[in-house]
């Protein structure tokens, strides 16, 4: 799929909400298996929550390795590609409304599900790679070790997140680097593709 920022926006300077738009495009164009190609033709400045809102959620949910392959940016201008990484400096505030959603509390019926669903998989993993690829589709040997080497605080900390921890969000690294990451860090990471009111 190939999209083009000025017709899809209908905007020479897109804002933050047209990066929402965007990334709900992207999540659909991956759910169908196909690359996406954004375009910024005739893009003449853009705001730093437009990345932002476009970039940190396809992260959080689909891992930096799934949108290396999927995921295309052409015709960028210089200008804005150093808007993008200016953007990309200056995460504080973001992160502060993302973490902001811990305060609403844990839902138990999530983290049931999820507790239950991390603890199973780590057993599957542990015992039958075989079926580690057949009934929860994780191919990735470096995942399944991942997964494998979860601690029950680990999987604790995961599941109180709020947000249903299925792959593609989970990638090995992230797994990985859980334990080297402050509370709210990972707390906000988890949930990137939130809203806040």
């Amino acid at each position: 799929m190939h999209i083009v920022v000025v017709t899809v926006t209908n905007s020479q300077i897109p804002q933050p909400i047209h990066g929402k738009n965007l990334a709900r495009l992207a999540r659909e164009c991956f759910a169908n298996q196909q690359t996406l190609t954004i375009d910024f033709k005739d893009v003449k400045s853009i705001t730093l929550g437009f990345f932002q809102e476009l970039i940190l959620p396809l992260v959080a949910e689909f891992g930096s390795d799934f949108l290396k392959s999927k995921l295309k940016i052409v015709n960028m201008a210089g200008h804005i590609d150093n808007m993008m990484q200016s953007a990309f400096k200056n995460l504080e505030v973001y992160f502060d409304k993302l973490t902001a959603i811990d305060q609403l509390g844990c839902d138990e019926e999530i983290y049931a599900m999820n507790q239950a669903w991390l603890i199973k998989a780590r057993e599957i993993a542990r015992e039958n790679p075989a079926l580690t690829e057949l009934v929860l589709g994780i191919t990735d040997e470096t995942m399944r070790l991942a997964v494998v080497r979860l601690t029950l605080e680990d999987i604790d900390f995961i599941a109180r997140s709020n947000w249903l921890c299925f792959t593609p969000r989970f990638s090995s690294q992230f797994i990985q680097n859980i334990n080297r990451k402050s509370s709210p860090m990972v707390e906000a990471m988890l949930g990137l593709s939130g809203t806040i009111d």
